[in-house]
């Protein structure tokens, strides 16, 4: 098969998400030099949707009012002579309120029959003629005029909220509401509440509508030129992002680069780091350090880097974060080929629900604990995972609370342990062969109940020794498990709290419901924790937590750390290539609280490696010092890689 454009390609991504004043005098050689200069080799640049940025044939897309400057064709074939290959930006979640009046049938309803209607921008729904129709025709027009190198539609699918962040609720369309009671039967749930079973329904119905919108635009673009680059096919466009009121997730760009990339890194990662503080400050750029920090996170766990903005890089008036995030862009360069080509060694893999990580704190606290224990691992949505295949090298699985699992799935990870593998699942993850007999309670509502080790357990859970009970959350399942599984920990169930004199337990309170239960299962093991561990580690930060989740995965698990007994203060990845692993070490000691500054130097990191290296070099001015199977380094900077031969 022929390789394509970006197979392999150093990507360096600078998303200009251009205001449509900023048309009205651009000079097309100063913005493709200026993306040269800054070290781009992608750029995304607005063209049709909302506004059309050149003069459309198309009775149905809005012409920007500003095109005095250069044209769209002289901005794309001054990219190219600089050798910046053009992502076309889309956006066809909205028309203007002029167009709806004309075409009320294309826009998104509330249960009311009111639209969302956001300073004269009013949201389309994606089972209306506009997206069914209209989009295809505006797509094939820009595509088959324009010698763009690929398309990304931006804020497809079904909106339920606007910028202000305020909810509407499911689409009530006359479209959406005949569609689904066609299927199912049923009308359109007023919320999304996903205890509903009716709800659930819902959500299989939107994903055939986002299915087939996806196969379409993919059948029609890959018609139009296959070496167009195509956004969630040849590439992955994620974000980190940061919102007013909205909490801040530090391992945000590391968490999206690994899930986009893939294990094999066949796929680039566009990951943006997003120079804007939230919708309503676009001019205004977060912390330097932290926009740096994202770009390290991004080259470490993908191989990538990418940094979007408003406007022009000669117009974006707070530069404060474009010298830090450049030195990055620079260190790539530099280095491109030693990160061409470079794949995965973790050997642990985090599935995911297919959400955005902030949504979900069981996966996020797994994130930091791994990450924090300097454990390599990779991330996966779970509807991405097609076989066992895709499991080659990996010999622990996590399951962070994954309700609903089909049998297919369940399939796939009992082969994993009955072939040596460990699967660890937490929460109300079922799986058939996990040694528990019966449950007999789940309660969401738990709230002095405590796990507690016995002595004779403390020589395994090691770090929860001289910190013996457990605070599991809310959220916990009793279980008797399996004869054929081992217990461990018991539950100490509910007692009194409020004043001191009344918090202490009986032995009434003492009852045999195990925290952990491991069974065995071929040549392996499944290690099933019935509560959400990794919920509590991420919204409460407790070292009790992260003492549990440290024992589960070297004392049970026995999963290597990269660097035991260092600091938790920078992140360690793990790549291959032919001969060479690569080790790089991020430092994120900068984060205090919500802010972010430049990282404190980590002195002597010992690195412990499962073979006595050859040759070694260093990528960022680090010294190593070999010691068997064991590396120290001198000092970490902001960012170190290790190369290393064996």
């Amino acid at each position: 098969m022929e390789k394509h454009w970006w197979e392999n390609y150093p990507w360096r991504m600078i998303q200009t998400n251009l205001r449509e004043i900023d048309m009205e005098h651009i000079n097309a050689r100063e913005y493709a030099k200026q993306l040269k200069d800054f070290g781009a080799t992608v750029v995304t640049l607005n063209s049709a949707g909302i506004l059309a940025s050149y003069e459309t044939e198309h009775p149905y897309h809005a012409v920007s009012q500003f095109l005095h400057g250069d044209s769209l064709a002289q901005l794309i074939d001054a990219c190219h002579e600089e050798g910046i290959r053009v992502i076309a930006r889309t956006d066809f979640s909205k028309v203007h309120y002029d167009l709806y009046e004309k075409h009320p049938q294309w826009a998104y309803r509330t249960s009311k029959g009111e639209i969302m209607n956001y300073n004269g921008d009013v949201q389309v729904c994606p089972n209306g003629d506009y997206q069914q129709k209209v989009m295809f025709e505006i797509l094939e027009e820009v595509l088959t005029r324009f010698p763009f190198d690929g398309v990304f539609c931006n804020m497809s699918g079904f909106l339920v909220v606007d910028y202000s962040g305020k909810y509407y609720g499911p689409c009530h369309c006359d479209n959406c509401t005949r569609r689904f009671r066609e299927q199912f039967g049923l009308e359109v749930p007023l919320t999304d509440d996903f205890k509903d079973p009716d709800y659930l329904k819902y959500i299989a119905f939107k994903k055939g509508v986002t299915d087939r919108h996806k196969a379409k635009m993919r059948d029609l673009v890959k018609s139009i030129r296959e070496d167009l680059c195509m956004n969630n096919l040849d590439y992955i466009r994620s974000e980190s992002n940061t919102e007013i009121g909205r909490p801040q997730w530090l391992y945000s760009a590391s968490s999206n680069s690994r899930l986009s990339a893939g294990r094999k890194r066949l796929r680039p990662s566009d990951n943006a780091s997003v120079d804007f503080m939230g919708f309503r400050y676009r001019d205004t750029s977060v912390s330097p350090a932290l926009m740096e920090l994202r770009q390290w996170q991004n080259l470490a766990n993908s191989n990538c880097v990418s940094m979007y903005i408003m406007g022009t890089l000669d117009n974006h008036a707070d530069r404060s974060g474009f010298a830090p995030t450049k030195r990055v862009f620079e260190f790539h360069k530099t280095h491109q080929a030693l990160y061409t080509g470079l794949h995965s060694a973790a050997k642990v893999l985090l599935l995911r629900k297919g959400m955005w990580q902030r949504t979900d704190p069981e996966t996020a606290g797994w994130i930091r604990a791994l990450t924090e224990s300097h454990i390599p691992f990779d991330e996966m949505n779970l509807d991405e995972l097609q076989g066992k295949d895709q499991l080659q090298g990996i010999t622990t699985l996590i399951l962070g609370d994954l309700k609903g699992l089909k049998p297919a799935q369940t399939d796939i990870f009992t082969d994993f342990a009955r072939e040596g593998g460990t699967v660890i699942a937490t929460g109300e993850t079922r799986l058939p062969d996990q040694g528990i007999e019966e449950i007999t309670e789940v309660r969401h509502n738990a709230m002095s109940a405590v796990f507690a080790l016995n002595e004779n357990e403390k020589s395994i859970f090691i770090h929860c020794a001289d910190a013996p009970y457990i605070a599991p959350g809310q959220d916990i399942m009793l279980v008797k498990p399996a004869k054929t599984a081992a217990a461990w920990l018991h539950l100490i169930d509910e007692h009194p709290f409020g004043p001191p004199e009344r918090c202490y337990y009986t032995e009434q309170s003492i009852t045999a419901a195990p925290g952990i239960i491991v069974n065995p299962c071929g040549l392996g093991q499944i290690i099933t924790i019935p509560f959400r561990i990794g919920a509590m580690y991420r919204n409460e930060g407790y070292q009790n937590s992260l003492n549990l989740l440290q024992d589960v995965l070297s004392g049970l698990a026995h999963v290597s750390s990269l660097a035991p007994d260092s600091s938790p203060m920078f992140e360690a990845t793990l790549s291959a290539k032919d001969d060479m692993q690569v080790i790089q070490l991020v430092n994120t000691s900068g984060c205090f609280a919500n802010s972010y500054f430049p990282p404190l130097p980590i002195s002597g990191i010992r690195l412990e490696l499962d073979f006595e290296p050859g040759e070694i070099h260093t990528l960022n001015g680090g010294t190593v010092d070999v010691q068997g199977h064991c590396l120290v380094l001198d000092q970490l900077k902001e960012y170190e890689a290790i190369v290393l031969k064996k």
